[in-house]
């Protein structure tokens, strides 16, 4: 086989693959404008725009609010990490209910925190993390009113200086 056919085999392989792929986006495109709640192509990712509750709410809070009622003990702080990550650093006084764990933390949780009407505040770690809100979503839907997300809770307390607690060897 001569060069000059390997090189038409492999530019006629490209092209007939760029246009399977270019006819595989225009059919997922169609059928997505066609389907009932398709994906939006263009939409707000971010964590003030996916995080509002049923009454349309924001269920963000900024970090100088949760400070202030961190400073004023008004709200409980929920740290929805694994306990690896919880024990290696978490804000001073905050429950550890890991989401991925949560069946085996929650009754801890509703005997700590019994009054439905307590702010609860509910971190994890980066912008990215959904740890936090789906553990904000379990509380409210079971009945907690006051429930709030502080997005990159930990990377934001951590960047700012604010106190910080470990667990010694000990698990203290």
């Amino acid at each position: 086989m001569s060069d000059a056919t390997t090189d038409s085999t492999i530019k006629q392989a490209l092209r007939q693959g760029l246009s399977l792929l270019v006819i595989a986006w225009v059919l997922a495109l169609g059928v997505n404008a066609l389907r009932p709640g398709g994906i939006p192509l263009v939409a707000d990712w971010s964590p003030a725009a996916r995080l509002s509750a049923a009454t349309g709410e924001s269920m963000v809070i900024p970090l100088d609010e949760a400070v202030v009622l961190y400073d004023r003990r008004e709200a409980v702080f929920v740290d929805a990490r694994l306990p690896e990550e919880f024990a290696a650093g978490h804000i001073p006084g905050a429950l550890n209910v890991p989401w991925i764990l949560v069946d085996e933390y929650e009754e801890q949780f509703f005997t700590t925190v019994p009054d439905p009407e307590t702010i609860v505040i509910v971190y994890c770690d980066g912008e990215a993390c959904a740890l936090s809100e789906d553990l904000a979503r379990m509380l409210i839907d079971m009945g907690y009113v006051h429930v709030k997300v502080l997005a990159d809770g930990w990377g934001q307390w951590t960047r700012h200086g604010y106190p910080v607690e470990k667990e010694d060897r000990h698990g203290s």
